[in-house]
């Protein structure tokens, strides 16, 4: 293949995986605003009606967690193909990458790792806001029923 188009090829290869990588951030901020929105309603009404809605509240919140973490696990299967591509350009050496990649690329990252789900849940990135809002749900719920506090009223 002539240098010039395999350049092209890897330089629209790189472009494509930017985007997409960034897309996934774009997702993670969505999963963020919807789980923050539905957490603080359950939690602000769960005051005025039942206090179930603050367990409400707590399993949306590790719903959204769960899901965002897989946001991220498919995320990162881009990285390592990212990173090759930026260590050829800076090099300026490209003999030994096939363009147009991406596919196999994300599936032989996929195959050696997985999503690591529970790793990217522990990100602090990845945790908040959902487990300030899995915790509050859950001690809201845990001080109302035992008692401990009036926390809405009669």
């Amino acid at each position: 293949m002539n240098i010039d188009i395999k350049l092209g090829y890897l330089k629209d290869e790189y472009l494509l995986l930017q985007k997409l990588y960034e897309d996934y951030d774009a997702r993670a901020i969505t999963i963020k605003g919807w789980s923050a929105t539905v957490g603080l309603a359950a939690i602000g009404v769960g005051f005025y009606q039942s206090r179930y809605l603050w367990l409400f509240a707590a399993g949306a919140a590790m719903v959204f967690w769960c899901l965002e973490a897989l946001w991220k696990g498919f995320q990162y299967m881009y990285e390592p193909r990212i990173r090759l591509l930026e260590a050829a350009f800076l090099a300026d050496d490209f003999d030994g990458i096939a363009p147009l990649q991406v596919y196999t690329a994300w599936h032989d990252e996929y195959q050696a790792k997985g999503l690591r789900v529970w790793r990217n849940m522990r990100m602090p990135l990845v945790a908040f806001p959902h487990v300030v809002t899995l915790v509050t749900g859950l001690v809201l719920f845990v001080v109302d029923a035992a008692g401990v506090a009036a926390l809405r009223p009669k």
